[in-house]
């Protein structure tokens, strides 16, 4: 992959994920948590493509905690 796609999408992934803090300073909800799972899992090709663990382990975390939540979302 080149260098420059690195960036853009670390560039991207960062900034929809300080989109998804904003959206829940404002308590819009759950778009928040759309945002924030999309980030989370730009994050998490970061890591892969890194090869860094933490990173890969910390973001597979907080998207499952986020994916927990759109589930209750859909069920009601």
């Amino acid at each position: 992959m080149s260098r420059n796609l690195e960036i853009a999408i670390e560039v991207v992934a960062t900034f929809t994920l300080i989109v998804g803090v904003a959206l829940t300073s404002y308590n819009i909800y759950p778009m928040n948590i759309y945002v924030s799972l999309a980030g989370n899992l730009l994050w998490f090709i970061m890591g892969i493509l890194w090869r860094k663990w933490s990173l890969i382990t910390i973001q597979t975390f907080i998207s499952i905690i986020y994916m927990m939540g759109i589930a209750k979302i859909m069920m009601g």
